[in-house]
């Protein structure tokens, strides 16, 4: 079953957000390394953190992950490194404040962007979700060795949540590479709801809990 949460964002993206990616696409991003895939392929994966962190009882305000999710690569102009992520936050904020969400709650969620308080569980899923999407560059079997899966920080023991699980946190990553291989199934081209709905379809069959 879809968590309600899951269901708003991407909701929220398909309706508010994703013609920002598919600009993206249409210029400097023709793969959609930082386009509406990844985005969505990082909503679903802080998605299976939430609902591990649920059923665990580790208390957690997934909106505020899903809404940095959203905005964090959206003033992006290129592929390199991230030299906008200030600009993506004033985005999501003003975003957040149009939508009539109060100041505080649009700041908190905005600077989550920018990745510097790591003593938070919501700031810890838009880096670890972010860190996993990386698999994009090395989907095929003989380049997964170079995939760094110790930057992860979510079911280790620097995991915010004080949860420590090996195995979990290996299912997370081969959720991960599931996601990025069944993207190279799809077009750049494909409208954004058939995308969606395609990426959902999957995850909700692959979802170990």
């Amino acid at each position: 079953m879809v968590s309600s949460q899951l269901n708003n964002a991407l909701n929220f993206f398909k309706d508010e957000i994703a013609s920002l990616y598919q600009k993206h696409e249409e210029t400097f991003d023709l793969e959609s390394f930082h386009g509406r895939f990844h985005i969505i392929r990082c909503l679903l994966l802080a998605d299976l953190m939430y609902c591990y962190y649920k059923k665990h009882k580790v208390t957690i305000d997934i909106e505020k992950s899903f809404y940095a999710i959203l905005f964090h690569d959206s003033a992006r102009q290129d592929n390199g490194e991230d030299l906008w992520e200030f600009k993506s936050s004033r985005i999501c904020y003003s975003y957040l404040s149009r939508k009539g969400f109060d100041s505080e709650y649009a700041y908190k969620t905005s600077i989550m962007i920018l990745k510097d308080n790591d003593k938070l569980l919501e700031e810890q899923i838009l880096y670890d979700v972010d860190v996993l999407d990386y698999n994009r560059f090395f989907y095929l079997p003989e380049e997964r060795h170079r995939f760094k899966e110790y930057l992860i920080k979510f079911g280790w023991h620097y995991d915010v949540s004080g949860c420590k699980d090996i195995v979990a946190r290996k299912e997370v990553i081969r959720i991960a590479q599931e996601l990025v291989i069944f993207s190279q199934t799809l077009k750049v081209e494909t409208p954004t709801d058939l995308l969606v709905k395609a990426f959902l379809d999957y995850y909700m069959k692959i979802k170990p809990w």
